[in-house]
């Protein structure tokens, strides 16, 4: 093996996983790029997860606990986003098992509140309802909230805004 290359496809991926967590994929996809070969890429790649610098399992737990609270996303935009970084199913399902299905519907309802405009239901027409509920579950489904939570999200604001 080519030493010189070898250590410069170190120096990339060290650099690279140096700004932000990255997924084993994502390092072999960055190596790829930049050339280097097959096995200058897998041997670099073990040597980062033998030191504990790439784990896809905790990178899949860190993005969930991340982007589901800051960015409330719901579990299929999580799993879709970690699918493409890389990351296993095995790593994907154990990461989403960790959130429960009322943190979800938390954050479900902490993202809808944002966007519901409706401050009382008493003078709108139907019209202006059913507009507004389309215009929050498309809103809900592209955050990744299944149907069965923006039902119940939906339920939660009607109930209160009457």
């Amino acid at each position: 093996m080519d030493t010189e290359a070898l250590e410069a496809a170190r120096a990339v991926a060290f650099r690279f996983i140096s700004y932000t967590p990255r997924s084993r994929a994502e390092i072999e996809r960055r190596l790829a790029r930049a050339d280097f070969d097959p096995e200058i890429i897998a041997a670099v790649v073990a040597e980062c997860e033998a030191l504990g610098w790439v784990d896809d399992e905790e990178f899949a737990r860190r993005w969930v606990d991340d982007r589901a609270d800051r960015k409330k996303y719901g579990r299929t935009r999580l799993a879709a986003e970690l699918s493409r970084k890389g990351v296993d199913k095995e790593a994907v399902e154990a990461a989403l098992s960790a959130t429960s299905e009322e943190d979800e519907l938390r954050r479900a309802l902490a993202a809808a509140r944002t966007k519901w405009r409706l401050q009382t239901l008493a003078d709108v027409d139907e019209e202006t309802l059913q507009a507004e509920k389309r215009r929050l579950v498309n809103f809900l489904q592209r955050r990744g909230f299944s149907w069965h939570l923006i039902t119940q999200v939906l339920s939660e604001l009607m109930a209160n805004k009457e």
